[in-house]
């Protein structure tokens, strides 16, 4: 066994398989809910269940220098950030985010990749605040949307607020249509995906309404070569992962 490293064993339909922990990630308990959920599942979803516990379990933020560690060359000093994890929005852009939906008031608002909700609750915190609109979130991944609908009915903002869709983020757009106010493109890393998302969402876009779209800093060297060729009024903000933020003339 590693050093650090605690392995469990747990049986499948596939047979018996084995996972490390790191020591200290996870009480023994939580070990189990784990296990005892993947042992009736494929063995392939069990780093799906480990990130969703991460956040259930409130786990604290940690400086964003531990996941860019100085990648981006715009942004040295990324140890003023904090994230909960490499895929979370930084702690700051969420803040921003809600700051930002409190100002221009949006009715209706889209977001392209929920993950574990964090951008998500901010986003429908700031529409709950405003005392009016709706955010339609979309992840292609059925666990998250599980859980981010978990918990934005914990803070009472399901359904009437907010909800997380399965789907793809240009089938949400396409299926909202030109009535959007506002949204938040942070799908696939890939961007070719965002891109397609973007050219959708443009022609619905509400004229002299914005979209935000994450990770355009240079180490995101796909999706910012793809955020350098729209062509609309931007203004990029100097985070550790990039935010670039657009509107319709």
């Amino acid at each position: 066994m590693e050093d650090g490293m605690n392995k469990r064993k747990f049986n499948t339909p596939e047979g018996e398989k084995q996972v490390f922990f790191k020591t200290g990630e996870f009480t023994e308990e939580e070990e189990n809910e784990i296990l005892d959920g993947f042992s009736k599942d494929s063995f392939k979803d069990l780093e799906r269940k480990k990130e969703i516990m991460k956040t259930v379990c409130k786990k604290p933020m940690s400086k964003e220098s531990q996941f860019t560690n100085g990648v981006n060359p715009l942004c040295q000093n990324d140890g003023d950030w904090m994230a909960s994890d490499e895929q979370s929005s930084e702690m700051e852009v969420n803040d921003f985010l809600y700051a930002l939906i409190r100002m221009i008031k949006p009715k209706t608002v889209v977001e392209t990749g929920s993950y574990l909700g964090e951008g998500t609750i901010a986003i429908a915190r700031g529409l709950e605040a405003n005392g009016f609109g709706r955010l339609f979130s979309c992840d292609v991944i059925g666990d998250r949307v599980e859980f981010v609908n978990k918990q934005l009915a914990e803070r009472n903002l399901f359904l009437e607020t907010a909800q997380v869709i399965q789907c793809k983020g240009i089938d949400l757009i396409k299926q909202i249509g030109s009535t959007i106010d506002f949204a938040f493109i942070d799908s696939s890393p890939e961007g070719k995906v965002r891109g397609e998302e973007i050219s959708a969402l443009i022609p619905y876009l509400r004229p002299l309404k914005m979209f935000a779209l994450h990770d355009t800093a240079p180490q995101h060297a796909q999706i910012r070569a793809m955020s350098q060729k729209v062509d609309l009024p931007s203004v990029y903000f100097n985070t550790p992962r990039g935010l670039t933020l657009y509107m319709k003339k």
